[in-house]
């Protein structure tokens, strides 16, 4: 039996102590594992019919995170890859409690037992350089919040930042003058440049000058039509919108899932085509491996194998001489 009442000291030392002080991770990622076990708790309570305050670790143990990892997936329709971020974060309480509560290892090791599930991999969406192209020249730069969007969308094709690092991106993080590049902060807390396009200094400007905001501020870089900073969610709004629009002209769109996410596979993959080395590019992303880079070598080649087969000439096949019928005569021709 483990201890019964060390669970609430146990999950506020992890966040607190743990979390924060110890391994100073990222408010996301704090918000993220807190969300996880919200859920679980909330879950071992109704499994136990009892209330939240009154659960003990012997309510954790892996038979209810099984139970708790097949109801979201049955019940609450989460994905594969979701399930699994869910048991990361479980795994990485339990592994603290391990640590915290030796009298309680057995229990731990169970629940670190449960392995991750595998899945499909979903195929990665990339765009052309002309549907990219489309995308650009979409917005109606006659307007302020068009112009913005233009800023927004190049932004997004120079850096191939994730949504998360260019809502996060302040004034102060962008020199606007020679050499131009973007101080982004992306996952585990890892700072990076990335230059910029002297077309994407423009559309800043532009969009700066619109609302009357100083380069030297330390306000967001983008905002939403209301003034706040925007968020992953506006970011991805805005994307699907000028999708739509960009569709009218450019059918072969409508047909895409494309999201902010889109915008940094298709310049990982257009790096890699324009002859950039792999590590440039892993640097230019902020992968932490560079395997995670390969991958769209992998797509490139994929895609130059298609094009091969599609434009390879079409000729009856001819039986080899020596496959002929009649090997007497063959054998005469030696």
């Amino acid at each position: 039996m483990t201890v019964a009442n060390s669970l609430p000291r146990l999950l506020q030392d992890f966040f607190r102590i743990h979390l924060v002080a110890r391994r100073n991770l990222s408010q996301h990622t704090v918000c993220a594992y807190r969300d996880t076990l919200v859920l679980l708790l909330r879950f071992a309570a109704a499994r136990a019919a009892r209330n939240v305050a009154a659960l003990d670790l012997d309510c954790l143990d892996s038979t209810t995170i099984f139970a708790f990892l097949e109801d979201l997936e049955t019940t609450r329709g989460n994905a594969i890859r979701t399930r699994n971020a869910r048991l990361a974060a479980i795994h990485s309480f339990f592994r603290y409690v391990a640590v915290e509560e030796p009298a309680s290892a057995a229990l731990c090791q169970a629940v670190l037992g449960i392995p991750i599930k595998r899945g499909v991999r979903a195929a990665v969406t990339c765009l052309a350089r002309e549907e990219i192209s489309s995308l650009l020249n979409t917005p109606d730069c006659s307007r302020p919040d068009g112009r913005r969007d233009a800023a927004l969308f190049w932004f997004l094709y120079n850096t191939g930042a994730r949504a998360q690092e260019v809502v996060d991106v302040r004034l102060p993080a962008v020199r606007f003058n020679a050499p131009a590049q973007v101080r982004l902060l992306g996952k585990g807390r890892k700072e990076r440049l990335c230059p910029l396009w002297p077309e994407t200094i423009e559309r800043l400007r532009h969009m700066l000058r619109d609302r009357q905001s100083d380069e030297k501020s330390g306000e967001f870089l983008f905002l939403s039509a209301t003034g706040h900073p925007l968020t992953r969610f506006g970011l991805r709004f805005i994307v699907r919108r000028c999708v739509a629009q960009a569709a009218q002209s450019y059918p072969e769109l409508a047909n895409k899932p494309i999201s902010p996410h889109t915008f940094r596979h298709s310049t990982a993959l257009h790096l890699l085509q324009s002859g950039v080395d792999l590590n440039v590019v892993r640097s230019w992303l902020g992968h932490s491996s560079i395997e995670t880079t390969h991958a769209y070598m992998e797509i490139d080649m994929e895609m130059k194998r298609a094009a091969l087969a599609a434009t390879a000439p079409q000729t009856d096949y001819i039986q080899p001489s020596w496959r002929q019928p009649d090997i007497l005569v063959w054998l005469e021709t030696l």
